[in-house]
């Protein structure tokens, strides 16, 4: 799942409705014993995307074309997919359309309750990609669409997602992901135009291999594509491909500047 483009003013208004919801969880939170202590951050994220909101802002069922294109190339009808952070199904829902056997899972219960209310034919369950309930080598791919591994949070559990990733996939299987691009945020870049206060905010941030930006009222982790390949080469995965938007008519340049990257990795076979 994304959280994009929308305007300062909105992020306020988002803020304040879910400021009673968020104070009652914190207080839970912080009534806990150490050993279940949550960061306000996830709490934070979590009750964001357990909202009304988000099943209004995520109802929207089409592939991207970086999506189309990717999808075109290494999944083929009859392979097994598992759908990470798919929210209210829309890639569940496209891959089922294309002859995938898919099952999605997100941690979002109100998501995954709304999504098997439109789509009962779908395999969807709540669950997280930072502890995946399936055996080792099961699935052919697995996808986190919409940069849905940016709201894992510390970036540890980033890390640990991709670990979860890599037991999960056959050898010879792929991990397609989209991830927010630190250097999206370069003050020359081309992007959020039209958010230049929440730009002007953060463009320092481009000079660094990582950082959480706080987009939307989610707390969403960005990073360059070097920090990406590496940490996800790290798990044992080999990069395939990077894709970025097709914007500018220029390759490096589109790749450098785009909101979002487009990562293909595969494990290797033995």
């Amino acid at each position: 799942m994304g959280a994009s483009g929308s305007a300062d003013a909105r992020d306020l208004t988002a803020l304040e409705a879910l400021t009673p919801v968020l104070g009652i969880i914190l207080k839970r939170r912080r009534s806990s014993t150490l050993s279940e202590y949550t960061p306000p951050e996830v709490v934070q994220n979590q009750a964001i995307f357990n909202s009304m909101a988000a099943v209004s802002e995520f109802s929207v069922y089409r592939l991207f074309p970086e999506e189309k294109f990717l999808f075109a190339r290494y999944y083929r009808p009859g392979q097994s997919v598992l759908d990470l952070a798919c929210g209210l199904g829309r890639t569940t829902l496209l891959l089922h359309e294309m002859g995938m056997v898919v099952r999605g899972i997100d941690r979002a219960e109100l998501l995954i309750q709304t999504a098997k209310r439109r789509l009962p034919y779908l395999d969807l369950k709540v669950g997280s990609y930072e502890s995946i309930d399936e055996p080792d080598s099961t699935f052919s791919h697995v996808l986190i669409s919409f940069n849905g591994i940016d709201y894992a949070f510390p970036a540890a559990q980033r890390l640990t997602a991709l670990h979860e990733c890599a037991r999960v996939l056959k050898p010879g299987g792929t991990l397609i992901y989209s991830s927010h691009n630190l250097k999206s945020l370069h003050w020359y870049s081309p992007y959020y135009r039209r958010r230049l206060r929440w730009k002007v905010r953060n463009t320092l941030k481009a000079f660094k291999e990582w950082d959480y930006v706080l987009e939307d009222g989610v707390h969403t982790f960005y990073a360059s594509s070097r920090f990406v390949v590496r940490q996800t080469e790290e798990v044992g995965l080999n990069l395939l491909e990077i894709r970025g938007f097709c914007r500018l008519e220029n390759e490096p340049i589109d790749r450098y500047f785009s909101p979002y990257i487009h990562y293909v990795f595969s494990k290797p076979t033995p």
